[in-house]
C-alpha cells in the first residue's frame, strides 16, 4: 500500500451558478466543497493513494458537513482542527460564448485565514511520503503563510517531499 501525502489548505463552499448562467441569474446556486489542496487529497483518495487532509473549518454545521464531506472520500481528517468563525466562499459562473467563466473569492477573515490553531506537524506528516501545499494557502493570510512555512520546514526535517 502507496505511503500518506498530506495535503494543507483552506476548504471553502463553493457556490456555482447553474448550467451556464450568470452569477445570480437564476434564484438557485448549487453548492459543494472544494480547495486546492482538499481537491488533490481526494483525487488521491480516489485513486487509492492514503490522503490526509491539514486545514483548520469552522466549529459549526458548515464545518461539520465538510468534514463529512471529505471522510465520504476516503480521506484521512485527524489533522483537521475545529475552531469557532466562518467557512470561505467562493462563487462560480461557467463562461458562456463570449462571455469567460467568473470566480469571486469571500475568504478574508475565515476560520481558515485566522488559523487560531498550532498544528503538531511531527505528527501530522508521520508516515508520510509526501507533502503538497499550493502558493495560495501561503497567500492567504499571515497566520495561514506561517502555518504553510512551518509545515514546510517540518516536512523537510523530517525528509517528507514536496508533491
Amino acid at each position: 500500500m502507496p505511503s500518506t501525502v498530506v495535503t494543507f489548505g483552506e476548504l471553502m463552499l463553493r457556490l456555482t451558478a447553474p448550467g451556464r448562467e450568470a452569477l445570480l441569474q437564476s434564484p438557485m446556486l448549487a453548492t459543494c466543497f472544494g480547495g486546492a489542496e482538499a481537491n488533490v487529497a481526494v483525487a488521491l483518495a480516489q485513486l487509492g493513494t492514503p490522503a490526509r487532509f491539514a486545514t483548520v473549518l469552522p466549529d459549526n454545521a458548515l464545518g461539520a458537513s465538510a468534514l463529512g464531506e471529505l471522510r465520504r472520500h476516503g480521506v484521512d481528517v485527524s489533522a483537521v482542527a475545529r475552531a469557532p468563525g466562518r467557512l470561505g466562499l467562493y462563487f462560480v459562473a461557467a463562461g458562456a460564448g463570449p462571455r469567460a467563466s467568473e470566480v469571486i473569492y469571500d475568504r478574508a477573515d475565515s476560520v481558515f485565514a485566522r488559523c487560531p490553531v498550532d498544528f503538531d506537524w511531527p505528527v501530522i506528516l508521520s508516515g508520510a511520503s509526501r507533502f503538497h501545499v499550493s502558493g495560495i494557502t501561503a497567500a492567504v493570510s499571515e497566520a495561514a503563510e506561517a502555518a504553510a512555512l512551518a509545515a514546510m520546514r517540518t516536512a523537510r526535517g523530517l525528509g517528507v517531499p514536496p508533491a
